[in-house]
């Protein structure tokens, strides 16, 4: 018997430990893409300031960088979400389901965009010879950015947040305390007014919250059955 629960256990292990492992590594890998992110000049600052920086081909390679990471998290974080679903599978409600992987691509789909938009200098410079972006034109372009990232991200990532801890509370796949956290989560992100910089780590942070403890519940569910 015992043998046959822990061959069922390990048939089941990888896709709960690897929406894990993806969480984390999307959680990470957009942490490092912000603080990138936040090295760049804001609009307010001189032209020469912006000049001398993008000059520098060490801040170009940084924003290549920047997009490379974020290209990558984006598939760490849907194959999170994808594993999550299957997880859930048919006990999950369809309303907030939808709302859960609908929210997930609108959100990818914005990130990259963002990113795509703060890299450009970079990509011009490679692809043209050396020619810069003109000052003017990556002003708007950095608040077009700094407009998707801060507010219309923002609350995209809240309605992800929000229908995945209602999924985790419904189908009881996770501690109900998640559930919870991710909500306090959710009505921040959705619901202050003033645009904040510290509010763009909170998709992020959930989802390493969220995949550290499905690991340790996991392990700990496992440690349980074998046990028995």
């Amino acid at each position: 018997m015992v043998s046959e629960q822990g061959d069922h256990l390990l048939e089941r292990r990888p896709r709960a430990e690897s929406a894990a492992i993806a969480g984390i590594v999307y959680a990470l890998l957009t942490a490092v893409t912000l603080f990138i992110i936040e090295m760049i000049p804001r609009p307010s600052a001189t032209e020469a300031e912006w000049t001398d920086w993008i000059d520098d081909a060490g801040n170009r390679r940084l924003l290549l960088l920047c997009l490379n990471l974020a290209s990558i998290s984006s598939v760490a974080f849907l194959w999170f979400v994808a594993v999550i679903r299957r997880r859930v599978g048919e006990r999950e409600d369809r309303f907030f389901a939808t709302a859960f992987f609908g929210s997930a691509l609108v959100y990818v789909g914005l990130w990259l965009v963002t990113v795509s938009i703060l890299a450009s200098p970079a990509v011009i410079h490679s692809f043209s010879n050396g020619r810069a972006l003109d000052w003017e034109v990556y002003r708007l372009a950095e608040g077009t950015a700094a407009g998707i990232l801060l507010v219309a991200g923002l609350r995209i990532s809240a309605v992800f947040v929000a229908s995945t801890s209602t999924m985790f509370r419904l189908t009881g796949v996770v501690p109900r305390w998640l559930a919870y956290f991710g909500y306090a989560m959710a009505a921040a992100m959705f619901f202050v007014p003033i645009v904040t910089t510290p509010l763009g780590v909170g998709l992020p942070l959930f989802v390493l919250v969220a995949s550290v403890t499905i690991l340790v519940s996991r392990r700990s569910s496992d440690e349980d059955h074998l046990a028995t």
